[in-house]
């Protein structure tokens, strides 16, 4: 598996100088790390999982974890063994997203089953802000918080991204 880290960074509690930078730049935060490490650590072995890249793993209630696209049946495994067992190894439920190459669809893909009102581009002088409008009775069933969303969609897509609740 390929993290946004590096092997050796794994395997020790210290960054080298190259991950801190990617890390800082990402806005990758140190619990996320301690997520990689300890994935690492149960699907290390697997074989099946060698080409499989996660770019995030985020979430306090459910844990998102964000893989390249064509990634995510194999992290699910046959009969989904595989995020059986990660479910059962961190003791809370985890969604697979497949990472998109552009916002909207990323969004659609984490918001799954929470309907999108729409979702809207404010231009402004220091750049654009994606409003995300969800309807107000789905304000407790986010995937989510609204704090993280804006975090990954800084890293991933370099865009700022606000929910807004109608």
């Amino acid at each position: 598996m390929r993290f946004p880290i590096c092997s050796v960074c794994l395997k020790s509690n210290i960054l080298c100088n190259a991950c801190a930078e990617r890390v800082g730049n990402e806005e990758i935060k140190i619990d996320e790390i301690e997520m990689f490490r300890r994935l690492n650590e149960f699907l290390g072995d697997q074989r099946s999982l060698r080409d499989v890249e996660i770019k995030r793993a985020v979430g306090r209630k459910i844990l998102m974890i964000i893989v390249n696209k064509g990634d995510m049946s194999k992290l699910i495994g046959k009969d989904g063994r595989i995020v059986k067992k990660i479910s059962k190894e961190l003791e809370r439920p985890v969604r697979i997203v497949e990472y998109m190459p552009d916002l909207n669809g990323f969004i659609r893909e984490v918001f799954f089953n929470i309907p999108v009102i729409g979702i809207n581009i404010v231009y402004k002088p220091e750049g654009k802000l994606y409003k995300i409008r969800v309807p107000e009775s789905e304000r407790t069933n986010l995937p989510i918080s609204s704090e993280i969303l804006a975090s990954i969609s800084r890293s991933l897509f370099h865009a700022d991204v606000d929910v807004v609740f109608e």
